[in-house]
């Protein structure tokens, strides 16, 4: 583990770790969400219909979910840097399995292989930007992440669906092996260890700075910005290549130290304020996920008669739906919290956060419904398309008010809960977006989405009982915990 504070790491070694585990998060999600434009290609080369397809989508969400499961708490025990490059081999040769699959069920499998490779950086990546850079700068960093990370996902088809067109299917997963592979020798030359165990506790000196943990640090304060740790590049090369394990792993031993952190998230179901959340991300998730899987099967034929590249460039209107809801979801969220606060005599609770819940209330499902309704009249594209935006921006707006209140009501253990609410916001999506075929075929498109709008209404509106009885709610659940 490391002997120096991350965040006083020279700039240069920050913003390249910064660069080089969000390349890593950009690939995830291409990979994941890209194969879905080149559907028609592979229907053809595999004999299989897009219903069966559609499980490549799916079910590589919920690999990607339970990964956080297994990853965060290795990491805990032999340190992040080196997870993340054991998920990033792992990735990195499940997609070259992609690449050579032969048939439908060893692609499948391969699918399910990288997904839960690339899980890691769901949890990993967040957890090591926090021990990169204090809070004053901790949200631009993850900006940064939610840019890396949006971009993934709806550039990355656009990308994938010229390829596809061009050159084929197993181009794409090609491009994306190679850029893989540059990404994880970049990252063994690039990304320190962040795991910080001082010897000793710190001598306090000037002031003291909270980080993101909600643990106080101590930091020595002759400028603005913190002083600089002098940094002899030799060790650090050096420590790049040794292999160490944490003082908590070596306290307990490795196996039940990993058993205790693999269990401990699990209870937390019973939080309701977290388990609230989960259900909010993972109905948002998807929505946007059935969309997805299901327009290859709406576009593909006449009268749209998408190509690969069409169904690319459709997704845009997703990144266009993130794009506009991102400088609103943070910023909206914290005016409604001062607000309140203001109001109830300068007294903060964590409550506070959730009335910026009813914007996606009011909008969210509404775009569930454009796009049913439209697509099902074979419209103008461009009015799903509308739909499709305004149903993604809840995968900003949501999160914001969630996962903050999360951390926000329960700071000893929002770590554990936040593996727990990526883990299971990605389970319910794919329960809610694996049978939509078999849905959209019973109910028909315009129905399937009119339902899918019930549910997210349904659940969002439990950000009500959890305004109005929340503190009462946390008084009986911290005894708990």
């Amino acid at each position: 583990m490391t002997a120096i504070d991350p965040r006083l790491f020279p700039r240069r070694v920050r913003y390249a770790a910064l660069l080089t585990v969000n390349v890593y998060v950009f690939m995830g999600n291409m990979y994941s969400s890209g194969l879905a434009t080149g559907f028609e290609s592979l229907a053809m080369d595999l004999h299989v219909g897009n219903s069966e397809l559609s499980a490549l989508i799916t079910y590589s969400v919920l690999s990607m979910g339970l990964a956080n499961l297994f990853w965060m708490p290795l990491a805990l025990c032999f340190g992040k840097r080196l997870v993340t490059l054991v998920s990033m081999s792992m990735f990195l040769g499940g997609i070259i399995w992609s690449a050579v699959a032969k048939d439908y069920n060893s692609l499948l499998a391969s699918r399910v292989f990288a997904s839960f490779g690339y899980g890691a950086s769901e949890s990993l990546v967040p957890s090591i930007l926090a021990d990169l850079f204090f809070e004053r700068n901790y949200s631009s960093a993850m900006a940064v992440y939610a840019g890396f990370l949006s971009g993934g996902s709806q550039i990355g088809p656009v990308i994938a669906g010229y390829l596809i067109q061009a050159r084929g299917w197993r181009w794409f997963f090609i491009l994306c092996a190679i850029i893989a592979a540059v990404n994880f020798v970049t990252t063994i030359f690039f990304l320190p260890e962040t795991i910080y165990e001082p010897e000793e506790e710190p001598e306090e000196i000037g002031d003291v700075e909270k980080d993101t943990s909600n643990h106080i640090e101590a930091v020595r304060t002759t400028s603005h910005v913190g002083d600089r740790a002098k940094m002899d590049f030799g060790e650090y090369t050096k420590g790049l290549f040794s292999l160490n394990v944490t003082k908590g792993a070596k306290e307990k031993g490795i196996y039940k130290f990993f058993a205790c952190l693999f269990v401990l998230p699990f209870p937390l179901l019973i939080v309701p304020g977290i388990l609230i959340a989960s259900l909010m991300y993972g109905v948002v998730l998807g929505g946007v996920v059935a969309i997805s899987t299901v327009s290859p099967d709406l576009f593909s034929p006449p009268p749209y008669r998408f190509s690969s590249a069409d169904l690319g460039l459709f997704t845009l209107s997703s990144f266009i739906g993130i794009v506009v809801a991102w400088p609103i979801a943070g910023p909206l969220t914290d005016l409604l919290s001062r607000w309140l606060r203001k109001r109830n005599h300068h007294i903060h609770k964590p409550e506070h956060r959730i009335p910026a819940l009813l914007l996606p209330f009011l909008i969210n499902p509404i775009g569930l419904i454009v796009f049913g309704y439209t697509v099902a009249r074979h419209q103008h594209y461009v009015r799903p398309a509308v739909g499709a935006a305004i149903a993604s921006s809840g995968l900003t707006l949501v999160p914001s008010v969630m996962l903050s209140y999360v951390v926000d009501a329960y700071p000893r253990i929002s770590g554990e809960a936040l593996v727990l609410v990526n883990a299971s916001k990605n389970v319910v999506a794919f329960g809610l977006a694996k049978g939509g075929y078999a849905w959209m075929t019973k109910e028909g498109v315009d129905k399937m989405f009119y339902e899918f709008a019930g549910i997210q209404w349904a659940i969002l509106f439990l950000g009500l009982p959890l305004y109005i009885f929340g503190n009462w709610l946390r008084t009986q659940t911290q005894k708990l915990f």
